[in-house]
Parts: C-alpha cells; structure tokens; sequence
C-alpha cells in the first residue's frame, strides 16, 4: 500500500474515532438532558397533584392528563389502590415495587411500555404517615424528546458519514499534493540509464524534507561515483602493474630460449624471471588481501598487548632484512600498567610490516624509530624516518590503492602498503595520520583505541 494511502486511511479513522466520540458525548449529554428535564416535570406533577388531593380527595383527569399516555395513581397506607386516572395497565405494581418505596421517600423509574410507545418512565413519591401516608405515582411517554433522539441519532450518522467521506476526499487530495514531489522524483529515477553516473536528484526546494532527502541521495550517487571512479582507477592499475613483470618474463624467457647457450646464462635467466615471478605473486597476495579485508569480522579477535604485537612485527622485518637497525622506545607507563586492545594480532602485525618497510626502503636502510605512549584515551604508535618524505601535493592521495609519490620513482614498489594500512586500522576502529618532520622524512601516527588498563 502506498504511503499516500496510508496516510489517507490512518486520518479517516482517527477523524472518525474523534467524531464517534464526540457524537455519543453529545447523544448521551442530550440523553441525560432529556431524562433529568422530564423526571422534573413529572415530579412537579406529582406535587401538583398532591396539593389538589389535599384539597378535594380526589383528582380531576382533565387537570392531571397533559403528557402522553401520562397515567396518574394515589395508593393508600396498605398499598391499595384509592383511584387511578388514565389506567393504562402497562406497569405492574407488584410486591418489590412496594418494598422498595417503603425504604424510600420518592424514586424514578423506567420501563417498557406498550407496543405502540416502547420505553416510559415513572416518578413516585411517598407523603403522609399512618392512616394519611399516601402514595402516587405518575407514568408517561416523553414523546417530544425521544422524536427529538431519533432525529438527533440520524443527524449524527449522516453528518459523520458525509463529513468522513468529506474528510477522506481532502485527505486524499492533500496526501496526493504531498507526495507530487516525491513522485516527480520517482519519475527522475526511473529516467536514468543504466551506465549514467552523472545522473542526479533536482528538486525546486531544497530546504524542506523532500529537498533534503533529495541531497543526501544525491550525496550517496557523489560517493558511488567516486567509488566507481576509484575501482575503475584501480582495475587500470592492477592490470598495468600485472602487465609489467608479465611482459619482464615472457621476455626474459623469450631471450633465454634464443640466446642462452650454456647452462650457467640460462640458470640466470630462470633467476631473473623467478624475481618477476615473485613481484607478481606478491602484488597478486596484496590485492588479494585488500579486497578480502572487509570481511573479517569483530568475533575474530582477541585482546593484544600493543608491544608485543609491534616487537613480533619488528623481529618479522629483522628476519627479512637483518641489516635494518631499529630504535625502539616503549612509555614507562607500560611497565607498571598492562594496556590492551581488542584487534587481530596477524592484521596488526602486516599493518606494521608495511609501514616498517616503507620506513627501511624511502630511507635506504637508516635507523628507524619506533616509540609506543599513550594518549588520553588511545594508544599511539609512531614510525619514524630520515628518508625521502611526503610531497605536500601526494597527501590526498598517499591512501589510494596503487598510487606511489612523485618523489619515489627508481624504488621499487606497488603503492598498495599504505592503502591496506589504513584499512586494517579503519577496520580496529583507529586512525592513521602522517606527521610533518621537522628535520627529513616522514613521521606515521597510529591510534588505536584502548579496551583495557590494569595495573600491574
């Protein structure tokens, strides 16, 4: 069901509630009206007539008889009857009747009276004591009002029902001019082509609901643009940077078939290839593992101590190039405090790898230094150079997959380490911030955030 719809049939029936409720408030305030007006007027005729019997012992009909199908009746002390004018025989005076008026001194009553009238009511009244008491009892059809009733019941039912149905229509129209912009933006949408990444929302109002929602989609389509450009960039990358130790072995393999004419210049050649070989392999993995990072999941990890992870990282890169010396500094909070994270030990530890080696290969080999602190409510790790440095106009796109500086041509390299840095301490809700150095090269800040302190 369409909103529009909806919103048409929740306002018809909340209009209708409130009327319903409103009609029988009014009914039944009518309803009481009526009965306490007419059980005056039958009082007042009780006394009325009381005065006159006072009088004379005896009632005139003519005097007595001005309500339809009023009957009029004075019983003595024994409950017998004296005289009754106008008898309809409709109300049975029984027992119960009588022991109840001997408790009380007057009392209203209501029954069902005769075919023709339906619903009377009644009004009784003791006077008197001993061999004097008395008691009279008058009975009526307040025909005025219950004809009064049943046109008030039909003007009640007809003006809701037009009224509802005059509600809906409005509701109706008014839900549909609503909800114009929304469908102007529908047709928009269905509009596009299939392959059209310029495509966005126009709308006249931009200040309003519609307008804003208008801008955040299109916001949404600024960033799928920009992803689909990025992902395009990327395919053109990866296929370049596949395609180059590639065409290297097929021509490594090509010369060595043709020229090789001893053992020891083909086992070179087999050398050669077998280096492009692993360049590929490893851009191959790293791409690999780009792409598969969203999917570890938070149950995959466990509480770290951030030195241990950062010394593992650091004796991995030593067994790989042994020569590399490090300066390594941990805060003496460390020492009296066990501070862990949550994180995934071989996640972090590539992280820090592929920040360590872009330390040893910009700065060619020298002394990097690696300290660990704490902030107020993070860990920080910095790796610092003496290398060659950022340039200014490389810092937006340092993160981007694939990209490499302008500054780092002759290193060899596929400019993915940063990017899937970043992502792994994106992923351990971190952040990853390059800082200016104030004598050469670089300085990268991590933050991760603590999940516990305890003091040792």
């Amino acid at each position: 069901m369409l909103i529009r719809h909806k919103i048409t049939l929740w306002f018809i029936g909340l209009s209708g509630l409130l009327l319903c409720l409103f009609s029988v408030y009014i009914y039944f305030a009518s309803e009481n009206s009526r009965r306490e007006l007419f059980y005056e007027r039958l009082k007042n005729k009780a006394l009325a007539t009381k005065e006159i019997y006072d009088q004379h012992n005896i009632v005139a009909e003519r005097i007595i008889t001005s309500i339809p199908e009023q009957s009029e009746y004075v019983f003595d002390e024994n409950n017998k009857l004296i005289f009754a004018i106008n008898d309809l025989r409709d109300f049975d005076f029984n027992v119960a009747f009588f022991e109840t008026m001997s408790d009380k001194k007057e009392k209203f009553f209501e029954y069902q009276g005769g075919a023709k009238v339906g619903h009377k009511e009644g009004y009784a009244f003791v006077f008197g004591e001993g061999v004097s008491k008395r008691l009279i009892v008058i009975t009526a059809y307040n025909k005025t009002s219950f004809e009064q009733l049943q046109s008030l019941r039909s003007i009640l039912l007809y003006g809701n029902l037009f009224f509802l149905l005059a509600v809906g229509l409005t509701a109706l129209f008014l839900s549909k001019s609503a909800f114009r912009p929304i469908n102007d933006l529908v047709k928009q949408a269905e509009s596009v082509q299939g392959n059209d990444m310029s495509f966005r929302l126009h709308y006249a109002n931009p200040t309003d609901e519609i307008g804003i929602v208008a801008s955040s989609f299109n916001k949404v389509l600024d960033k799928m643009q920009s992803l689909a450009d990025s992902q395009k960039s990327f395919i053109s990358y990866a296929s370049h940077e596949l395609r180059t130790p590639l065409a290297a072995i097929n021509g490594i393999l090509e010369t060595s078939s043709l020229y090789d004419k001893d053992l020891s210049a083909a086992l070179k050649s087999q050398q050669a290839a077998l280096k492009e070989i692993q360049k590929a392999t490893e851009l191959v993995n790293t791409l690999l593992q780009l792409a598969n990072i969203e999917s570890i999941k938070k149950k995959e990890r466990q509480r770290l101590n951030i030195v241990d992870v950062m010394l593992d990282a650091i004796s991995f890169f030593k067994l790989k190039k042994p020569e590399q010396e490090f300066l390594f500094e941990v805060s003496e909070i460390f020492s009296k405090e066990t501070i862990e994270l949550d994180g995934n030990s071989q996640l972090l530890r590539t992280a820090f790898i592929n920040l360590i080696d872009n330390a040893s290969k910009y700065s060619n080999k020298q002394k990097i230094r690696i300290s660990v602190s704490l902030t107020s409510n993070s860990i920080q790790v910095q790796v610092t150079d003496s290398g060659i440095g950022l340039m200014k106009e490389d810092l937006n796109y340092i993160l981007n997959p694939l990209f490499r500086g302008k500054n780092t041509k002759g290193i060899e390299g596929f400019g993915l380490g940063l990017s899937l840095t970043q992502r792994i301490i994106a992923l351990h809700e971190g952040e990853l911030h390059f800082l200016p150095n104030v004598l050469n090269g670089t300085i990268v800040e991590v933050l991760l955030p603590i999940s516990s302190i305890i003091t040792t």
